[in-house]
């Protein structure tokens, strides 16, 4: 009878290529089970309430024409009242988000002016956008 004897190489096992193939695992599981926020948020359910929201308006709409005119809505306003009529809407509307859609060409004197009058306000949240679509 022969007898076989083992020898100490064969019995190691590389590690390497398994670490690998677990790395590899790791990062296929963490990119195919990133969950998309929209399709989350079209799924939830929630449920009725019996109170009334509050009014439809959610931001005020400024224009400022290359000219340096102002409108809120459709109606011109100048900037000597302006600070009253945004005071009135803001208080009207319950909102302190304002919307500035000002011409490419406006001088930089109407943004600064935006920007006094909506820190007189304590305005929380005011944006510049160049066109309205």
């Amino acid at each position: 009878m022969r007898k076989y004897r083992v020898k100490k190489a064969d019995l190691e096992m590389n590690l390497a290529p398994l670490i690998d193939i677990v790395f590899l695992l790791l990062i296929f599981f963490m990119v195919a089970s990133t969950l998309n926020m929209n399709e989350v948020q079209a799924t939830i359910q929630l449920p009725g309430t019996n109170t009334v929201e509050g009014k439809g308006i959610k931001e005020i709409v400024l224009y400022i024409t290359k000219e340096g005119q102002v409108f809120l809505e459709k109606e011109k306003i100048g900037w000597e009242q302006l600070s009253d009529v945004l005071f009135e809407f803001m208080i009207e509307n319950e909102t302190k988000e304002v919307t500035v859609y000002a011409d490419r060409e406006v001088g930089f004197q109407y943004i600064v002016n935006m920007l006094d009058l909506a820190n007189q306000l304590k305005i929380n949240q005011i944006q510049f956008s160049l066109h309205h679509q």
